[in-house]
């Protein structure tokens, strides 16, 4: 559970393209401004894949993953610096923001 401003789960929702009304079901209580919000509850609004996060994720669907490459290689791959550009590349043509490189 988090405790937050009304303001600041409407700013998060706005980010991840999602309106206070879709993430209605994940606050549990309200005090005022103040929420009291379930981060595990399915509604949350949490950040959609972007282009490169699908990529990376497609492509370790078949085995092919960060550590996979730089076994092989014997050298970083620079796979999450990739994957951070096409995620960009991705939100200029109007695709969510991603998750990030994290894989």
């Amino acid at each position: 559970m988090i405790r937050c401003r009304r303001r600041h789960l409407e700013a998060r929702c706005r980010e991840r393209g999602y309106t206070l009304a879709d993430v209605a079901p994940c606050i549990v209580a309200e005090d005022g401004d103040r929420l009291t919000v379930d981060e595990t509850h399915p509604a949350y609004p949490r950040a959609k894949p972007g282009l490169g996060d699908m990529v990376a994720d497609g492509l370790a669907a078949v085995g092919i993953t960060k550590e996979r490459v730089q076994a092989v290689t014997g050298r970083p791959c620079h796979c999450p610096e990739r994957q951070a550009a096409l995620n960009r590349l991705g939100q200029m043509v109007g695709l969510p923001p991603g998750r990030g490189a994290s894989g």
